[in-house]
């Protein structure tokens, strides 16, 4: 395993942290990152932390807490990704791992995310580190006008 250091993100990581969205199948810009990392520090439901190897960003992940009605609240992982390059070297789990421990710390128990049914080798992954696979359903979205 590398030595990698885990850290909770900083505005000034956009560059980095956005250089390794396309490895999601995304695009932003600095810029977009930076402006979506202001709003989300905004909420105190919401983490974001890097994987820092040689004082380079080569991981990220974004966790926010979900409360319901319906149900006891849960962190879902709404992003992760480690630069291709530095996988299956720690960085991931120890990424997730201090999602999990956020979550506990925040009165979580629970910590879901939602895996892409293409990503086998991160389902491979995800079930190493102790998840289950809870149910299977399908994304729905619309658009509509913003008022701000």
């Amino acid at each position: 395993m590398m030595a990698v250091n885990i850290r909770e993100m900083l505005a000034i990581d956009a560059v980095e942290v956005s250089a390794l969205l396309p490895d999601l199948g995304y695009a932003a810009n600095p810029g977009q990152i930076a402006q979506r990392f202001s709003q989300l520090m905004t909420r105190p439901d919401n983490v974001c932390f890097v994987a820092l190897y040689e004082d380079k960003i080569v991981g990220w992940l974004h966790a926010h807490g979900v409360r319901l009605l319906e149900s006891d609240g849960y962190v879902d992982i709404g992003g992760l990704v480690v630069a291709a390059q530095y996988q299956r070297n720690g960085c991931g789990r120890r990424l997730i791992r201090a999602a999990e421990q956020w979550a506990g710390n925040h009165g979580y128990s629970r910590v879901r995310l939602r895996s892409g049914v293409h990503r086998e080798d991160a389902h491979v992954f995800y079930e190493a580190l102790g998840y289950k696979k809870s149910k299977a359903s399908y994304a729905f979205e619309t658009h509509v006008e913003t008022q701000c």
